[in-house]
């Protein structure tokens, strides 16, 4: 990677931690030689007056700033790597990667489908609610906010997600959206590296965007939201080798999701550090 945008913000599922886990991953990144890095300012705010979307405002101005980094620097031929924080940051850098470049492909890696709206979240969560928004789905003033090219359906692959609300289960279901399932990956990688080729075959650009949660909390429960079931940690580096030995393609990537606060006896920072390296050599 060439250049690092570094978006230390909580307010997405409004639980303290992953900003402590943005700077965190900031400073491995610099030990590994990425020293290019736009540190996103995130203002303090209060959650405002819409319940269903709190702390937009501050979410907004920060997605606003990571889009505007992210495509200057895929427009100046670089590669980028979006640190978050929470998930809700990768509205912004896949908005980035959208206005540079419509027809990318997204590989999201993650238990979650982050894929809900205001009206029908329990939790009001921003961070799982980006990806909706990125498809064109939900009320026209969150469509489109910070790109008007909107991220096709068949463009997402989603690689472990298995924690899913009910209005996101039907979306996906009806969408028709591509999906690799924990069980699958954990006992046929050869399948899942197959259908991972299958899809990025069809693009000349990936975009991925990994949450630490995808991964099992018994192996890294520094993360807000786990979900049991997740996959093994070899699993991971697996499929993240077999996706970066075609750098050609990726020119970007988000890492979100840490908090050192939730972390057991370091594992998760131990996990991270191996995570760091392995996109080190993009």
């Amino acid at each position: 990677m060439d250049q690092m945008v570094v978006a230390p913000l909580w307010y997405g599922a409004y639980k303290k931690g992953p900003e402590v886990g943005a700077l965190r991953l900031a400073e491995l990144f610099e030990k590994e030689g990425m020293s290019d890095q736009n540190l996103i300012s995130v203002p303090d705010e209060n959650p405002g007056e819409d319940h269903l979307m709190p702390f937009l405002n501050a979410i907004d101005k920060v997605n606003s700033n990571i889009c505007d980094a992210v495509y200057s620097a895929l427009s100046s031929g670089n590669k980028v790597i979006t640190i978050g924080g929470d998930h809700a940051i990768s509205w912004g850098s896949i908005s980035g990667v959208l206005k540079h470049n419509p027809e990318v492909g997204i590989i999201y890696l993650d238990a979650h489908g982050d894929c809900n709206i205001s009206e029908r979240s329990e939790s009001h969560h921003i961070h799982g609610m980006h990806m909706a928004y990125l498809m064109g789905f939900g009320e026209d003033k969150y469509v489109g906010r910070y790109t008007n090219n909107i991220l096709p359906v068949e463009n997402i692959l989603y690689v472990g997600a298995r924690s899913l609300d009910p209005y996101e289960v039907d979306l996906i279901s009806e969408q028709g959206i591509s999906r690799i399932t924990c069980g699958v990956i954990n006992s046929d990688m050869v399948r899942t590296l197959d259908t991972i080729n299958d899809f990025m075959s069809r693009f000349k650009q990936i975009h991925i965007s990994l949450d630490i949660d995808v991964l099992d909390p018994s192996i890294a429960p520094g993360t807000g939201v786990p979900e049991v079931g997740g996959i093994t940690e070899d699993a991971l580096h697996e499929i993240l080798n077999f996706i970066l030995r075609k750098n050609n393609q990726v020119k970007s990537l988000d890492l979100v999701e840490y908090n050192p606060l939730l972390d057991m006896e370091e594992r998760t920072d131990r996990v991270v550090q191996k995570l760091v390296k392995a996109i080190s050599r993009l």
